[in-house]
């Protein structure tokens, strides 16, 4: 007979987003050491063992892996109360086996350094990482920077946040907001789907 685990040291808890459609699954190790990476078929998970154990799962239609936390979104009909434990014994058992969440291979998607951003550039990334993606994990999300011209700055939603009700609000009443502030070249922030500009 096995002890029962005590319910504070569970490796995985599951936490509601403010998308009804996603949920953040909170960890208690690190699975990458920074950024996101999302993944919407077994065909993109091909570099992350651990995207690719949640997309088999029945109804889950994006996985997003950031260091201490999974983000699952889930397709319409499908139900968390059946889904959530589902997952949360998927990635319980995940941390288990020691395998690596994401490989290495995974590069930035503009595949541009640093060097090659303007200065007004870099100056967005920076806000983006200082203030705006802690905010937006916090709800299971992130966003990812698509470009910047002629005073717009495009950034693409991810995770909870790539279908959330309020996405909107939060692009233009936040980040826009903040931006703007921060950053007088900024006009507007717009939402991009799909590749990067």
């Amino acid at each position: 007979m096995h002890p029962s685990p005590d319910v504070g040291a569970l490796p995985v808890r599951a936490v509601e987003t403010p998308n009804p459609n996603a949920r953040m699954f909170r960890v208690n190790e690190t699975l990458i050491p920074t950024g996101t990476h999302e993944f919407t078929s077994l065909e993109d998970a091909e570099n992350s063992p651990l995207a690719s154990v949640l997309l088999t799962i029945d109804g889950v239609e994006l996985v997003l892996i950031a260091p201490r936390f999974v983000t699952v979104r889930k397709g319409i009909e499908s139900q968390w109360a059946w889904l959530s434990p589902t997952i949360t014994a998927a990635i319980a058992s995940f941390l288990r086996s020691g395998d690596i969440a994401v490989l290495e291979s995974e590069t930035d998607k503009a595949g541009l350094t640093p060097v090659e951003r303007s200065e007004v550039e870099q100056r967005i990334i920076a806000l983006l990482d200082e203030e705006v993606r802690p905010a937006i994990a916090q709800d299971g999300g992130d966003c990812s920077f698509e470009g910047f011209k002629d005073g717009v700055v495009y950034l693409r939603l991810i995770g909870s946040c790539g279908t959330c009700p309020s996405a909107t609000a939060t692009l233009k009443y936040g980040i826009e907001r903040l931006m703007q502030e921060e950053i007088p070249e900024v006009k507007s922030v717009e939402s991009v789907t799909g590749e990067t500009l």
